[in-house]
């Protein structure tokens, strides 16, 4: 099966936005093997970073961070050891179930001051940069189209195949999308922006078929992408990284709230954030 077809299938049978029911949190509960080299380890975030092998009828090849609810598994693990693993994927989330080492790999090296590249990042209080973006109906916007609003925005790629990340983005987007809709003196207040990093497939008609999959309504929530130059820019001073690999794209999660005059507000990383919490935030905002 074409792998567009096999995401779209997993998108409707994985993946419906909630509609005010409260969905079990584990559902449909499928497991692949999974085969690769440890990349890195973050014990903190309970993650392990995974340059793994094709899955069969589900991922192609590439590097990606995986959440680890056992922290067992991270006995006797090592950056750059070959394992065995078992990833669980739920209606909402995935995980790596199992772990073994298979081949242990040789000591990585350490990077000396002069290798590691700084960049600016972006401060409260500080502009985004206002680069050029092309929206789901083919418009040409910016992020300054949004002053006078409150603005949520997260990044996404519509070919990202795990629950837990571009689904979930694009998922909690629908529900904040909702809970703002309800109050009307908010109207006209807000804003939502999912940006994709992946302009050559995400075109304006796959982002608007995409975006009707969540029950987007265009009047306060924006699906766009810009070319790669544009979403890097932008993207660097936010700490968010994306690297295209094996067909698909690896990449980590920001979520950025900035208020009524462009300003950033707060950068939140991963997926572990709360949809109430982001919520009240626009709010507020917008109340400002």
């Amino acid at each position: 099966m074409p792998l567009r077809n096999l995401l779209q299938l997993l998108l409707s049978s994985f993946l419906l936005v909630s509609c005010g029911k409260k969905e079990p949190k584990e559902t449909n509960l499928v497991t692949f093997p999974l085969k690769g080299e440890v990349v890195a380890l973050d014990t903190a975030n309970s993650r392990i970073t995974i340059s793994h092998e094709e899955i069969p009828n589900y991922m192609m090849a590439m590097t990606m961070p995986f959440k680890v609810k056992n922290p067992a598994l991270f006995k006797g693990v090592s950056v750059g050891d070959s394992v065995i693993c078992t990833l669980a994927v739920s209606r909402t989330e995935s995980w790596l179930e199992t772990m073994r080492v298979i081949g242990k790999g040789e000591k990585p090296q350490t990077l000396a001051p002069g290798d590691v590249q700084l960049r600016h990042l972006y401060q409260p209080g500080e502009t985004l940069p206002d680069e050029p973006l092309t929206n789901q109906d083919g418009t040409n916007i910016h992020l300054n189209n949004f002053s006078g609003k409150a603005l949520a925005l997260t990044f996404i790629y519509t070919r990202c195949p795990l629950p837990d990340f571009c689904i979930r983005m694009s998922n909690n987007f629908a529900k904040i999308q909702k809970a703002l809709s309800k109050d009307r003196s908010l109207d006209g207040k807000w804003h939502l922006l999912s940006i994709s990093f992946d302009p050559k497939f995400d075109t304006p008609s796959v982002l608007k078929d995409y975006a009707k999959t969540y029950g987007a309504n265009f009047t306060t929530w924006d699906f766009a992408t810009g070319s790669r130059t544009s979403i890097a820019r932008l993207a660097g001073g936010l700490d968010l990284t994306f690297a295209e690999d094996e067909g698909l794209i690896q990449h980590n999660l920001r979520t950025v709230l900035l208020d009524k005059e462009g300003k950033l507000v707060r950068v939140v990383n991963g997926n572990d954030w709360s949809v109430d919490d982001i919520t009240n935030g626009i709010v507020e905002l917008s109340r400002r």
